[in-house]
């Protein structure tokens, strides 16, 4: 009888477990398919860019090469960002449904390993993407406007690196705050 209730209870915790770790699997799926969204817009600045953009004949070569530089850096980080969130996706979701024991937990760990590479290339696309613009206000327009145009938006790469710094520091904890469920997982065994 009491192998039996151990057995019982070593199968609730494990299913308990497993829930938890769905929970956070769907909170970082979310979060992936949020960022993924964003980078397409963006992906379709930069492609819109590459089609209607007709800089003046006299234009400055620098200022294109660095407008260009800038979108083509914009379009090439916000496809990969779009590419990786989508595959991350679609992965993890099959490794946490179809996966042996211990699936749940392989592809949440997954997830939340890779997802720095996926934020540093959204960041990177809104930063090229700004960049892209403050040189497209200097090719297209006179030095007043150009100005006036390019503070505007240095002020949003400047207002954007604070929030940034601000919601990291708000949010931030260490590893060792976070929820472990390494001791749950050693009574309920391969199951979770």
């Amino acid at each position: 009888m009491l192998a039996a209730d151990k057995l019982l209870l070593e199968c609730r915790i494990a299913r308990n477990t497993t829930e938890l770790k769905r929970k956070e699997f769907s909170l970082h799926h979310l979060n992936l398919t949020t960022v993924g969204t964003q980078a397409a817009v963006l992906a379709g600045f930069g492609a819109t860019a590459l089609i209607e953009f007709g800089p003046p004949k006299d234009a400055d070569r620098g200022l294109l090469f660095l407008f260009w530089t800038c979108n083509m850096i914009s379009l090439a980080s916000n496809v990969l960002c779009l590419a990786e969130t989508t595959m991350l996706s679609v992965c993890a979701s099959s490794l946490s449904t179809r996966g042996a024991d211990g699936s749940m937990v392989r592809a949440v760990d997954g997830i939340y390993q890779l997802r720095r590479r996926v934020f540093y290339l959204f960041w990177l696309g809104v930063v090229s993407t700004l960049l892209s613009g403050v040189f497209g206000a200097w090719i297209i327009f006179g030095a007043v406007e150009a100005s006036l145009l390019s503070s505007i938006l240095v002020a949003a790469l400047v207002a954007f690196a604070r929030a940034r710094r601000s919601i990291k520091e708000a949010f931030f904890f260490a590893p060792c705050d976070a929820v472990s469920f390494d001791d749950l997982r050693r009574v309920a065994g391969a199951r979770v």
